[in-house]
């Protein structure tokens, strides 16, 4: 199964985090957050989630995780996910889009997240831009945002 079209989705991620399960959003807030819980990729980059009776793929709009909350502690960013986990931002792992929308890289690296516009707007008090380039210093360290091609 490596068609995108052979696959049949039981739930469905916009790019602001809403699970949708069947068509209607999941509004219960424990189903929600152990649907992100249990969130997976296989090996050809398709999501799902398996409860033990077998996988339930899940098409995603952007990223399956979105970035709700940027709080910086010293030279050190920390980020609130959709999930309501909270991680160490590795600034090494940023980009950016044409929409000049950031994304990074998340739970070790397994994932990726968009930043919502609040944390998009909180991030952008401490880039720096030179040319056409985003830029963020920490710990004495300049950290170029990837572009990301459209």
């Amino acid at each position: 199964m490596n068609k995108k079209e052979d696959i049949n989705y039981r739930f469905f991620i916009d790019k602001r985090g809403n699970w949708f399960q069947d068509g209607i959003k999941i509004q219960h807030r424990l189903t929600y957050l152990y649907n992100n819980k249990l969130l997976q990729r296989d090996d050809e980059s398709h999501y799902y989630l398996d409860e033990g009776s077998g996988k339930l793929y899940i098409e995603v709009e952007d990223t399956p995780f979105v970035v709700k909350m940027i709080d910086k502690q010293g030279e050190d960013f920390y980020i609130v996910l959709n999930d309501e986990t909270k991680e160490k931002l590795d600034l090494k792992t940023l980009s950016i889009n044409d929409e000049n929308v950031p994304y990074a890289k998340i739970k070790d690296g397994n994932f990726e997240a968009r930043f919502t516009r609040p944390a998009y707007y909180e991030f952008m008090k401490y880039l720096k831009k030179e040319g056409d380039d985003y830029y963020i210093v920490s710990n004495g360290n300049k950290h170029v945002l990837k572009r990301i091609p459209s």
